[in-house]
């Protein structure tokens, strides 16, 4: 049973908290693991935001009983993050539990030294600050979510939807994000490469939306998409499809592609019993190697090891 801790301190974010109880709410009935979501302060109930609608909560001492530590933005960003809070973030990065920051929570576990030498995100208006405060950290300030290991970090309010059905993906698997996103009626994968806002220098009256794209190219992931072709779907010339593409979603449309392909290929393997020979070719890798190379770096796991993790759960 996963156990996920929400830290709701004074002053964290009610929305952030809501998001992190909604994303891990109970839905045992549609066929989802049944996490245990414990609220985690370092003072009574009494002391939390009323607008919490938090009954009971757990000492920070628990902290390392999780698998999952959620660290909320806070209301007043810029205010140094409280010292027990950021103590109890570190002790559960080294017991080895899974911490993730929603927007301006990232300050938090900089002042723990978890991000140190990473690549980290935050609300994109909060990222220089962030870069000032801790030269340490490689800031993205473009990105929604980002992070390896254990330590994710994501930008402000949807982007931490993002990050939390991301790492449902890789606990349960791609089903069990679109079973939640579906409940939540919001889009089941954004890559957290994506951009965090849009250059308002293109047009936007005059494009397609970024889900009509998605939409396109995954129907048809086989094909070997060129960049003619992707910026013909989207009635453009390729020199706008390029600058379009980067200001929506802050990354290349090759890697676009190949994140798509492999969110298809972790489905395929989860669902079905095709070999990864056949999934390479049927999300349009043109070889096991090219998925297993993409599939890995992204995942942490090899193609084989996903399907087989997987495989010996079902009924």
């Amino acid at each position: 049973m996963t156990i996920v801790g929400i830290l709701a301190g004074p002053g964290r974010r009610a929305f952030d908290i809501e998001v992190a109880r909604e994303v891990y709410d109970d839905r045992s009935d549609r066929g989802l693991p049944r996490p245990t979501v414990r609220i985690l302060a370092a003072r009574t109930i009494t002391d939390l935001d009323p607008l919490h609608s938090i009954r009971r909560t757990h000492a920070l001492e628990t902290v390392t009983e999780l698998d999952i530590l959620v660290v909320p933005g806070s209301q007043d960003p810029l205010a140094e993050p409280h010292s027990r809070e950021v103590a109890a973030v570190a002790r559960a990065a080294s017991a080895g539990v899974l911490v993730a920051s929603l927007c301006t929570g990232a300050f938090t576990l900089a002042a723990g030294g978890l991000l140190d030498g990473r690549n980290a995100t935050t609300h994109w208006r909060f990222a220089d600050e962030l870069a000032r405060r801790y030269p340490d950290i490689n800031v993205q300030s473009r990105d929604l979510y980002c992070g390896k290991d254990k330590i994710w970090t994501s930008a402000g309010v949807t982007a931490g939807v993002d990050l939390l059905l991301h790492l449902v993906r890789l606990d349960w698997g791609a089903s069990a994000a679109e079973t939640v996103a579906k409940a939540m009626v919001t889009p089941v994968f954004r890559p957290g490469t994506q951009s965090q806002y849009a250059d308002t220098s293109i047009p936007r009256n005059s494009s397609p939306s970024v889900e009509q794209l998605h939409l396109a190219v995954s129907q048809d992931l086989q094909r070997q998409w060129s960049i003619k072709e992707l910026a013909a779907s989207c009635a453009m010339s390729p020199r706008t499809f390029h600058r379009w593409f980067s200001a929506n979603l802050g990354t290349t449309p090759l890697t676009w592609l190949n994140d798509l392909r492999v969110r298809e290929a972790q489905r395929l393997l989860e669902q079905t019993d095709m070999p990864v020979g056949s999934v390479a070719r049927e999300v349009g890798f043109a070889s096991d190697d090219l998925l297993r190379k993409h599939f890995t770096s992204r995942l942490r796991i090899t193609p084989t090891g996903h399907a087989a993790a997987f495989r010996r759960q079902r009924p």
